[in-house]
């Protein structure tokens, strides 16, 4: 049998005839199972890339969605109508996405997760396997929520050293943030011990390490996408805008009461040759004689003028005498002298003494003024054309509703131990006293001093040295000049901010807040950037 079978195999062997008629049979099995091979490669392979691109799409608007708070729960709907989009060859034979949440490097659900699958029997496939393909796709995108931050002092230098300076000892405490938008490696300098609790400090360029060593303060240095929150305001142009000059008006005292009056007749009778060396006799019943009238009151006049310092009671007055000759001759001729007496009785008197004082309103002030006695500042928009404001400490200033504007180098001291109250104009005030528009209103509302990005500007000239009696409310914006702060200020009604080229804090600064209670600063330095990446 296996001699039979070997002798067949040669006589196969030996014949050279129909070669490729059976290496072609052979081969066809082969050819038609990697040509069917092929095409159902090329479907997983369509439909995988297509999948993938769609979960990672998926995965990525799910994640942004979940790092705004406004839409953080709207991440799933986010995330099927982007995988929706982005599917069109498996449109029919994928299943809907699962989308999750899910923990990543150490984070609490801080993972947008998006799965899908596709499946579909394909010829050749399911004849070797009996079985549908099923392509899946898996994509995970991670996310941060962007980080916002106010502050209540800013220094708007890009560049400068030393940009906010804290020296001496100085006490901050307000936790209100500070913020320098200075890239210098030394953009925040401390000069001395001072007493910080700033909450958080943030910078483009470093902060000095003291501030990490001595405070609890959030530290954030070398900052991308720090800006000036004012950097879009331009300056206004009040309407009215009159020339307008300080003057103080002198004090006064009035009195005002009420007042009736009667007036009596009295004789008195004397003797002599003459009315200058007369005497008065006891008595007289003789030629001429007249009795005393007494007259009667008139009615009361209510709440007028009277003489300064009168107080409530009667006097009188005696107007001029009258002579009159009425017996005897010589040295016994006999005279009749007649006087009215005026009695004056007042009641409710009230006397008010002004001191020396200036009002001032609205319009340009060219060459700024120095305040000289008790000043009242007028709702409105105060142009200062060069110049300074310059407030000393024995004169009380108010103003509420004003705003200041710095032009040509004008700046504002404040020394120490003013009484003073300085209140930003609202936007309602800046448009009907300033005659601003709404929208430029809107922009400056609060902001109590706003210096001209046209201005010179100035070194350390602006100065802010307060004490308890010193209230200031609203914004001070300095972009183009430096500011010392020095003692302290109280806040009533509104927070104060302060934004300049360069801020310096001096030795004497004491200031343990910045807003009155339940309000807080809104003016951003940094919006917040959310970061979003996909992981898988």
């Amino acid at each position: 049998m296996l001699a039979s079978i070997r002798r067949k195999l040669g006589q196969l062997k030996a014949n050279t005839s129909g070669n490729a008629t059976l290496l072609v049979a052979l081969g066809v099995p082969a050819l038609i199972g990697g040509s069917g091979l092929a095409v159902d490669t090329a479907q997983w392979y369509m439909w995988k890339r297509e999948l993938q691109f769609a979960v990672d799409q998926a995965a990525l608007a799910g994640a942004w969605a979940r790092s705004d708070s406004d839409t953080a729960s709207t991440y799933s709907a986010r995330a099927q109508t982007e995988y929706a989009a982005n599917v069109a060859a498996v449109t029919s034979i994928d299943t809907t996405p699962n989308v999750s949440l899910a923990d990543y490097n150490g984070g609490d659900n801080n993972s947008v997760v998006v799965s899908a699958s596709a499946a579909r029997r394909l010829p050749f496939s399911a004849f070797l396997t009996g079985r549908t393909t099923t392509v899946t796709a898996y994509a995970q995108a991670t996310f941060s929520e962007g980080e916002s931050y106010t502050a209540c002092l800013i220094a708007t230098d890009e560049d400068d050293s030393g940009a906010v300076t804290i020296g001496g000892n100085a006490s901050l405490t307000a936790a209100c943030g500070i913020a320098a938008l200075s890239t210098s490696d030394s953009s925040i300098t401390i000069n001395g011990q001072p007493t910080l609790d700033p909450g958080w400090v943030v910078s483009a360029g470093g902060i000095d390490s003291w501030i990490e060593e001595h405070t609890d303060a959030e530290i954030h240095e070398y900052m991308n996408g720090l800006s000036d929150p004012f950097a879009a305001l331009t300056t206004p142009t009040p309407s009215p805008n009159p020339a307008q000059s300080y003057a103080c008006v002198p004090g006064s005292t009035t009195t005002t009461g009420d007042r009736r009056t009667r007036t009596d007749t009295i004789y008195t009778y004397w003797k002599g040759s003459n009315t200058s060396n007369a005497t008065q006799l006891a008595t007289y019943a003789g030629t001429g004689f007249l009795a005393n009238a007494t007259g009667t009151w008139g009615a009361w006049s209510y709440n007028i003028s009277l003489p300064a310092n009168t107080v409530d009671g009667t006097t009188n007055v005696d107007g001029a005498p009258t002579w009159t000759q009425v017996s005897g001759s010589g040295s016994k001729k006999v005279y009749r002298k007649r006087v009215y007496k005026t009695y004056s009785e007042h009641a409710n008197t009230v006397t008010v003494t002004t001191q020396e004082g200036a009002t001032l309103n609205q319009g340009t002030y060219t060459g700024g003024f120095d305040v000289r006695c008790t000043t009242v500042l007028n709702p409105g928009v105060y142009v200062i054309n060069g110049g300074r404001v310059k407030i000393t400490g024995q004169y009380q200033v108010t103003g509420s509703g004003v705003l200041f504007i710095l032009k040509n180098g004008a700046y504002i001291d404040i020394a120490g131990g003013s009484n003073i109250t300085l209140t930003g104009a609202s936007s309602g005030q800046l448009q009907q006293i300033g005659g601003l528009s709404a929208a430029q209103a809107d922009q400056f509302d609060g902001m109590l001093v706003f210096e001209d990005r046209a201005s010179d500007g100035t070194n350390n000239r602006n100065s802010f040295n307060g004490n308890s009696s010193t209230i200031l409310n609203g914004k001070i914006y300095l972009p183009k000049s430096d500011v010392t702060f020095n003692g302290t200020a109280g806040i009533t009604s509104a927070c104060l901010l302060i934004a300049a080229r360069n801020i310096t804090l001096g030795g004497t600064t004491n200031m343990s807040t910045f807003c009155p209670s339940g309000m807080e600063h809104d003016d951003e330095v940094s919006t917040g950037r959310a970061t979003v990446k996909l992981v898988a």
